[in-house]
């Protein structure tokens, strides 16, 4: 598997303000089989903006028909079913920095986080400690936006 790799970015009032918002989110499963912690959306609305001197769009799947503001735990192609025991468990986590990564002709700004029980939750199904996303191993994380 092939590693996405991110370029660090400096921008102390983004994550000072991210530093703010809730650590916590409940596991969810999307209908598509996506296992995501639902967080703050928050994350979205106040962050996105704060992205000097990018042409930035909140991530395509931010609407109220949609999942929102999230974390991703297990991704659809990981073919793997949580335990209905397992959804609603609520989870911390603690943001580590803000990234910008490509992949197919975007670009995506991301807070990467930890979360222990996150990485429990993979280890219990047997993946491996990085989700895998399109054929690459990424952290953890939100996007906060997305640029073409």
């Amino acid at each position: 598997m092939k590693t996405l790799h991110a370029k660090r970015i400096n921008n102390k009032k983004l994550l000072q303000t991210a530093l703010t918002f809730p650590t916590t989110g409940y596991l969810l499963s999307s209908t598509k089989k996506l296992t995501y912690l639902d967080i703050d959306d928050a994350y979205i609305h106040q962050l996105s903006g704060l992205l000097k001197n990018k042409p930035v769009k909140k991530p395509y799947y931010f609407s109220e028909e949609l999942i929102g503001a999230h974390i991703s735990a297990i991704y659809p192609e990981e073919n793997i079913i949580v335990a209905p025991e397992d959804l609603g468990q609520k989870h911390q986590f603690t943001v580590q920095g803000i990234f910008s990564a490509e992949l197919d002709e975007k670009k995506y700004y991301i807070l990467t986080i930890e979360s222990y029980s996150l990485l429990q939750l993979r280890r219990k199904y047997g993946l491996s400690d990085k989700p895998c996303f399109r054929g690459y191993s990424v952290d953890f994380h939100i996007t906060i936006g997305v640029s073409l």
